[in-house]
């Protein structure tokens, strides 16, 4: 048997449907409150551009907890039962659960690696890497992926997990070697071909130059020219640059580039031996050193950190078995070289 309408009850319902129109107001207000959160945390960091750069990923992260803070807050406010609203919230929870589960593999590993890369600063934004065939110049650290801008001026985003499995090669801020491999015939002595290279070297304002006799090929002598360039941002047009003053350098000179496809079909006394002439040795045994110490600086400068901490150690058990007035002279020199380990390490760090 039906109620009859009474005046209660319909006072109760329009009541309900006038809190029910109350909640989906708040509902929609809320979302439209995320809207506007995210429109101004884009516009915020957009203006601080500094800071943006200092923290790529703070915007995605506050844009990615204020959107699922005003999904949940919106649902909550519906005007729906509570069992309803429990459901709604539980499948919201299940699939952001299953969408992380199958994607954390992926995600997380290029996180870590991510942060692994910032932690060990391998390289920085400008700097020259190369990776497998890939050459440019990083241009983002991303938390997922390292943004590279390539030769052709072409943009590609590495994972952060590649660059953490494969050997990546980055030219160093400080100055960096460029280099060239060429080959020359045998009838050319070597003291000739190095001062050439040499030479165009130095019209290249290229420092610490050196040449290095790389091999005895079949047809040739391949040698390498390595200079010193101490703006690792003009590599490119450098090395094009060296290779052009090679190529002027060599036809003042009247040196020949050899190439096992050039087959010399000059005629020659079989009867008389063709040498090059020998000209004066221009490398002594002291230059020869110093270009272990312009190639490897910076492991020399590791090895000889380590040699400090070994140092350190040995006179730390020494102390033992030293009386007062030795110990504290021990105790001294310990404190001295880590001081200086101290300041080597803070040196390569900025390095």
């Amino acid at each position: 048997m039906t109620k009859p309408f009474t005046i209660e009850r319909i006072i109760v319902r329009y009541t309900y449907s006038q809190g029910d129109c109350m909640a989906l107001l708040k509902s929609v207000s809320a979302i439209l409150a995320t809207g506007v959160l995210v429109v101004m945390i884009r516009l915020v960091f957009r203006k601080a551009h500094s800071s943006s750069r200092q923290w790529p990923y703070q915007r995605q992260f506050l844009v990615l907890l204020v959107v699922l803070a005003g999904l949940f807050i919106s649902i909550a406010l519906l005007p729906l039962e509570h069992e309803v609203k429990n459901q709604i919230l539980s499948l919201l929870g299940i699939l952001l659960s299953a969408v992380i589960a199958l994607s954390s593999t992926t995600l997380v590993s290029n996180a870590m690696a991510g942060l692994m890369l910032r932690i060990t600063h391998e390289f920085r934004g400008g700097d020259f890497i190369e990776v497998d065939t890939l050459v440019g110049r990083v241009t983002d650290l991303g938390i997922f992926h390292t943004e590279v801008q390539l030769v052709s001026r072409d943009v590609v985003g590495l994972p952060n997990l590649l660059l953490s499995q494969k050997a990546v090669k980055v030219t160093r801020r400080d100055g960096t070697f460029i280099n060239l491999a060429l080959s020359i015939g045998y009838m050319v002595s070597h003291q000739e071909v190095e001062k050439a290279l040499l030479e165009a070297a130095n019209r290249c304002k290229l420092t610490d130059s050196f040449v290095f006799v790389e091999a005895f090929l079949d047809h040739a002598i391949r040698y390498r020219l390595y200079g010193m360039l101490s703006e690792s941002g003009e590599r490119l047009s450098k090395t094009s640059e060296l290779h052009k003053s090679v190529l002027d350098v060599f036809c003042e000179e009247g040196i020949e580039i050899a190439s096992p496809a050039l087959m010399d079909r000059r005629e020659y006394d079989t009867a008389v031996q063709y040498f090059p002439k020998i000209g004066k040795k221009n490398q002594t045994r002291k230059e020869a050193t110093i270009v272990e110490e312009l190639v490897f600086d910076k492991a020399d400068e590791a090895q000889s950190l380590e040699e400090l901490k070994e140092a350190q150690t040995r006179l730390s058990k020494s102390l033992e078995k030293l009386d007062a007035k030795q110990k504290k002279v021990v105790e001294e020199k310990i404190a001295r070289i880590g001081e200086e380990i101290v300041k080597r390490e803070e040196k390569r760090k900025e390095s």
